[in-house]
């Protein structure tokens, strides 16, 4: 139980930091002045920039669900990084398909990282959020 707590926290520790870190530096940017004037200024620019914030944040998400991945490699639950990177995707996203299973001690895993997942794009809608409301000039 201490190892299985210990993975899963690592796993939500390593995410938030991605997610917020990657937060933080996409909210400068967007905030710069030049950002800022193009996006505010041509529907183009805040086309772009929506565009880019949402690409940044798939990319985050690509590289959690990889995390995940690797940590359910490490545990030697599935025999190829395909078919982990797609059960991590779907616990991520909250899918739930079921077609594929870790084995019992790890299996709650999977509630898990679909909790966390949850709560990563939580906190990427609150990027996006902050993105718009730049382009919509009512923040400084």
């Amino acid at each position: 139980m201490l190892k299985l707590l210990l993975v899963a926290g690592g796993g939500f520790v390593t995410n938030f930091a991605i997610q917020i870190a990657a937060g933080v530096l996409i909210v400068r940017m967007v905030n710069g002045p030049g950002v800022r004037w193009l996006a505010r200024n041509r529907l183009a620019g805040a086309v772009q920039t929506l565009s880019a914030v949402s690409f940044a944040l798939l990319l985050t998400f690509f590289i959690q669900i990889a995390i995940w991945a690797g940590i359910f490699r490490a545990l030697h639950q599935f025999d190829d990084m395909e078919t982990a990177v797609y059960h991590s995707a779907v616990n991520f996203a909250t899918l739930g398909y079921g077609d594929i299973v870790m084995a019992a001690p790890w299996r709650i895993l999977g509630p898990l990282e679909a909790i966390c997942g949850n709560l990563t794009l939580g906190i990427a809608v609150g990027v996006l959020v902050s993105a718009l409301r730049v382009i919509q000039g009512s923040e400084r």
